[in-house]
């Protein structure tokens, strides 16, 4: 028997670990970066993922009518392995925490490490690039990148760090929205995701049109603000 969700809280961490995983990202919630002695953790990724760029889904159900995913404001790439490291805030603009732009922190050196998508000889030059610019691109197809979520963009950070991708709550739930809207008859059977997941279903479902999903969903991660 399958267990309908209660109405209740989203958490924004969650939303944004379905926003992400709709649009193709194999993802690790809450990654720690681990000290190098015994103590306290150095720091964490709220969300760490990867994208493949040949990613299609429906791809063999119908050529014709392939899920799209938000291009627009994920700027994916169709030619490189896409892995991002997401900084995710509730009630504030898209920022990024002091690990991931302190380079004596070596954070990002640590992370790229542990994930194992770089030799060991490249993280040096992977991590000064994300550092300085927030983005670091190789000559084999890999793009390893931050990206900031919020309840708004950033101006100062637009500035310091123009290639960070900047992500708000509203544009992102209106892409699940449109996702869940406009293949519900493919996403009847959800029993098996979790319940953060089946809430947002059920609202999509519940909800005929973007703005009215939008704005509940919004109250429900405690959301102050909207505006982009």
């Amino acid at each position: 028997m399958s267990q309908h969700p209660r109405p209740g809280p989203l958490s924004p961490e969650k939303v944004a670990y379905w926003y992400f995983r709709l649009n193709g990202f194999l993802q690790i919630e809450n990654f720690v970066v681990h000290p190098g002695r015994r103590g306290s953790q150095r720091t964490d990724a709220d969300i760490l993922g990867v994208r493949f760029p040949f990613r299609a889904e429906r791809l063999f159900d119908d050529t014709r009518d392939i899920m799209r995913d938000d291009e627009a404001h994920l700027l994916l790439s169709a030619d490189q392995i896409d892995v991002v490291i997401a900084e995710v805030k509730t009630n504030q603009p898209c920022t990024l925490n002091g690990p991931w732009t302190r380079e004596d922190h070596q954070n990002v050196h640590r992370v790229l490490a542990a994930i194992g998508c770089l030799p060991p000889g490249h993280i040096e030059r992977a991590a000064a690039d994300i550092y300085r610019a927030g983005v670091y691109r190789s000559e084999v197809g890999l793009r390893v990148r931050l990206v900031a979520v919020g309840a708004s963009r950033n101006d100062e950070l637009t500035v310091a760090f123009p290639e960070v991708t900047q992500l708000i709550w509203s544009e992102m739930l209106a892409f699940i929205w449109d996702r869940f809207h406009t293949y519900r008859r493919q996403k009847t059977q959800v029993d098996q995701w979790d319940a953060q997941g089946r809430i947002l279903k059920e609202m999509a479902d519940r909800f005929g049109d973007s703005e009215a999903f939008v704005a509940v969903a919004l109250a429900r991660m405690g959301v102050r603000s909207a505006n982009g």
